[in-house]
């Protein structure tokens, strides 16, 4: 990766998704999650934070390059995933995406909306 690309990534004075991340707002479910894992090997939680609006999310054990990391799934209108190496990655990204969604939701609306200029328009 070039330095200036590595700049414009890391070294952004737009630290609104970091601010985001830091909240860390599964950070209490580890316990939960590690043994929803072991009983399991999924652990599931579904929000409903509007009425009949449900974000599910998922944290389950995938292998990759022989290593057991830990695979986030969260969905709503938008769906976000990854592999994380260690549980508390997988908490911190889980509970970013939460909150992504619920943000883009009150600021942008949902993905399967109108585009806003068609919104703004009526």
């Amino acid at each position: 990766m070039s330095i200036c690309l590595w700049r414009m990534m890391f070294n952004s004075t737009d630290d609104y998704l970091s601010k985001l991340a830091e909240k860390n707002v599964l950070a209490d479910e580890k316990g939960a999650v590690l043994a929803a894992l072991e009983e399991d090997g999924k652990w599931e939680q579904c929000i409903e934070w509007r009425i009949s609006t449900y974000t599910e999310t998922t944290i389950s054990y995938e292998m990759f390059n022989d290593e057991k990391r830990f695979r986030v799934h969260v969905k709503c209108d938008h769906e976000f995933s990854c592999l994380s190496p260690t549980v508390e990655r997988a908490l911190e990204m889980a509970g970013l995406y939460q909150q992504l969604i619920f943000k883009l939701f009150h600021q942008v609306g949902w993905a399967s909306w109108e585009s806003i200029d068609v919104l703004r328009s009526e």
